[in-house]
């Protein structure tokens, strides 16, 4: 045990850790703080040479040398006097035993003066901790902790994104809209907007007022007038917009629907041209699939007829007036060149559909 040990059994064990890795002291991790003092101690003292000049060390052997110089020495006897002719005649022995006593005796001396410097030291008010042990033992510690913690949140990240469901249902609306139907319902959709926002009158409802923080003006709520249904001015442009939109262009899709014929000469020799109860069933069911609209000639029909009844002013044999028929190409979002633009986007795709089918 050297003189420095009571000031490592003052540490804390954090701090012992940090010194035995300072020291390079091995297999250290499993001991309890009474043997990594007693270890530490004995690495330490060993390896003075090689450690002393590490910082984190000077106060262990700064206290190690000032105890090692103040320790006190083993007397030197003192010389005995001339001996008289009466202590010659005293046996040999009688002197053999003074002389151990005075040893004895410088023994305890010392040892109590060591025990009495030595004692200060254990009994030193608690220090404070070193100025290094708030540190983490080593660098990859602190990387450790910061992986863990990073996988902790890109897990949690990964489960609430998967909770929310937005994967499936985005999946399930670009599987939704990648079809020329869901083109050609869009471009209905903004056609339908358009006429309904110029022939349905807007009625005045409530003001919502201002608020001077925000900078917000004053609001007025409008609603649509659904009196108008019961007007011929709402009834007529819709009709018309209905007729050369949909109705004309689907009848003219159902009767010339080419992709019919191809997919009957595509099901097998034994099947009849018309459809007949022969079909079987795998065929039917791909009969069907195609068996209700071309969307080819659906858009060509849609394009064709929106030209000449809006170019030429077509009336339907005076079914509709002039203004009707004039107003409703000037509702549509892009008038007539907008018509005519839907239904060549629809055509396009529905080529591009054709030809992936291939």
């Amino acid at each position: 045990m050297s003189p420095a040990l009571p000031y490592l059994r003052g540490l804390r064990k954090s701090d012992l850790v940090v010194l035995a890795e300072v020291s390079n002291l091995q297999d250290f991790e499993d001991y309890k703080k009474t043997e990594l003092e007693a270890a530490l101690d004995e690495h330490l003292a060993a390896n003075r040479a090689l450690l002393s000049g590490e910082q984190r060390l000077a106060d262990y052997y700064k206290r190690l040398s000032h105890t090692s110089r103040s320790s006190p020495v083993k007397r030197e006897p003192k010389p005995e006097p001339a001996m008289s002719s009466d202590d010659t005649r005293r046996p040999i022995r009688s002197r053999r035993q003074v002389k151990p006593k005075q040893e004895v005796e410088a023994t305890d001396e010392s040892d109590s003066s060591a025990s009495k410097e030595s004692t200060p030291a254990s009994r030193t008010p608690a220090r404070r901790s070193l100025p290094f042990s708030s540190l983490p033992p080593s660098p990859a510690v602190i990387t450790d902790a910061i992986d863990r913690q990073t996988t902790k949140a890109r897990q949690s990240m990964s489960e609430a994104w998967d909770a929310s469901g937005i994967t499936e249902r985005s999946d399930a609306l670009r599987s939704c809209l990648s079809s020329v139907r869901a083109i050609e319902t869009i471009t209905l959709a903004i056609e339908l907007y358009g006429l309904l926002a110029d022939i349905v009158p807007m009625r005045y409802l409530a003001t919502f007022p201002a608020v001077p923080s925000v900078g917000t003006p004053n609001y007025a709520i409008k609603v649509p007038d659904l009196f108008i249904l019961l007007d011929a001015s709402f009834w007529g442009p819709f009709s018309l917009w209905l007729t050369t939109s949909i109705f004309l262009p689907s009848l003219l899709a159902y009767f010339f629907n080419l992709s019919l014929k191809i997919s009957q000469q595509g099901g097998g020799s034994s099947i009849h041209a018309y459809g007949t109860r022969r079909t079987t069933t795998s065929v039917a069911a791909r009969v069907a699939e195609t068996a209700n609209l071309d969307p080819l000639v659906y858009n060509v029909s849609k394009a064709l007829v929106s030209y000449l009844v809006y170019t030429n002013i077509f009336t339907f044999w005076n079914v509709y007036r002039r203004t009707t028929v004039m107003a409703v190409p000037g509702a549509v979002p892009g008038g007539l060149p907008g018509l005519l633009t839907g239904s060549a986007i629809g055509m396009l795709g529905s080529l591009y559909e054709a030809i992936l089918r291939r």
